[in-house]
């Protein structure tokens, strides 16, 4: 089982937060401050996740997973396949 990457699931949210985090935190229903703890590392609840995820339209597996999609995205400059072969569309 992959280990969870903390720093991967906050670029995320910071990516569909963007530069309006105090109007996404009400529309989810959570704290400003929570979406700043969130956006610098903390990794949200299942529930909350759930909720980000509903709300942007994306699923929550995007917000958790480098692979969706067959998207490849590296972390730390490596490759984040671990060993798997990458499937052409």
């Amino acid at each position: 089982m992959q280990e969870l990457d903390a720093n991967f699931v906050a670029e995320r949210l910071r990516e569909v937060v963007a530069d309006e985090p105090k109007a996404f935190a009400y529309d989810i229903g959570v704290s400003l401050s929570a979406i700043y703890n969130y956006m610098n590392g903390r990794v949200p609840s299942t529930e909350v996740l759930f909720r980000i995820a509903r709300y942007t339209g994306r699923p929550m597996e995007w917000f958790l997973e480098a692979e969706v999609a067959g998207e490849a995205i590296e972390r730390n400059g490596a490759s984040s396949n671990n060993g798997l072969r990458a499937v052409a569309a």
